[in-house]
């Protein structure tokens, strides 16, 4: 299958690209496939023709989120009506990845898919409405995912690693709960959802649960560095988009629906500290 990803040099584009195998992938640069640009998205997939497209670009900026929810209603939700019409004239399928911002975050157990959604910030009110104009494509799957992280790209996994080795004393909020999940185990899930033919809506994010503080000092374990790593609150360190307090994602439709991808956390990130380590030895890619 020919498969193209929007938001080619992101950190889960560059996933896709480096597992997926026995498909044509194509990441097409954003400045060649602008999300901005209603014309640009129809003529790109009506050039390349793709089987599939995934949706992998958004404004994922949640603070700034908040200050510009015009423009991130402009990518996380305008572009996916015209990605899915789009993909209605190539008779093509639309994966759309979605967050667990979707979600009001004060649940008590992990969240189902027919849970009611109740977005409480700019960035989850408008990839909300991505994912409701992927419904509009006649052959679509939206994927929720939640604290994407890998050995490149900016993300969490990298800023407590470089902070750490700058010798910093970090505080880090123990007082919301989710899920790491590795942009790689995501791709291969993906992978997964693309060959089997998925439809609908499916939660995709590795399995367990953690804090910020229990993912930072398992990073560090793993890693085998020093840090001088202590517990905070949100209410320490205001910002101004609200975070999820608990935002787990229930797996069991995933694994009804078919082959199921998804690695623990803690495995998900043996992975990705190997990768990474053998990169920093120059020993391998990173």
């Amino acid at each position: 299958m020919r498969i193209v990803v929007t938001g080619g040099s992101g950190q889960l584009a560059r996933a896709i690209r480096e597992t997926w195998t026995g498909h044509d992938v194509l990441c097409p640069p954003e400045a060649e496939l602008d999300l901005s640009q209603r014309e640009a998205i129809r003529q790109v997939l009506l050039t390349l023709k793709p089987d599939v497209v995934i949706n992998a670009g958004a404004f994922t900026q949640v603070d700034r989120c908040e200050t510009e929810e015009p423009l991130a209603t402009l990518i996380n939700g305008t572009a996916v009506t015209w990605l899915a019409e789009a993909c209605n004239e190539l008779d093509a399928k639309l994966v759309q990845i979605s967050t667990d911002y979707v979600f009001d975050g004060q649940a008590t157990r992990p969240y189902l898919e027919t849970d009611p959604v109740a977005p409480r910030s700019a960035y989850g009110r408008t990839k909300l409405l991505g994912e409701q104009a992927a419904r509009g494509c006649n052959r679509h799957l939206v994927a929720r995912t939640a604290w994407l992280y890998d050995a490149w790209g900016k993300n969490f996994f990298l800023t407590m690693v470089n902070a750490a080795r700058q010798g910093r004393a970090l505080r880090v909020v123990a007082d919301q709960r989710g899920t790491p999940t590795s942009c790689r185990a995501l791709a291969r899930q993906l992978q997964t959802v693309v060959e089997e033919d998925w439809q609908g809506l499916v939660h995709a994010t590795c399995a367990g649960e953690t804090t910020w503080h229990g993912f930072a000092t398992e990073i560090f374990r793993q890693l085998a560095i020093p840090a001088e790593l202590s517990p905070c609150t949100t209410a320490d360190y205001p910002l101004p988009a609200p975070r999820p307090a608990y935002s787990v994602l229930d797996g069991a439709h995933r694994r009804a629906l078919g082959t199921d991808q998804m690695p623990t956390w803690e495995q998900a990130l043996t992975e990705v500290v190997d990768d990474f380590q053998r990169a920093s030895s120059g020993t391998g890619p990173a």
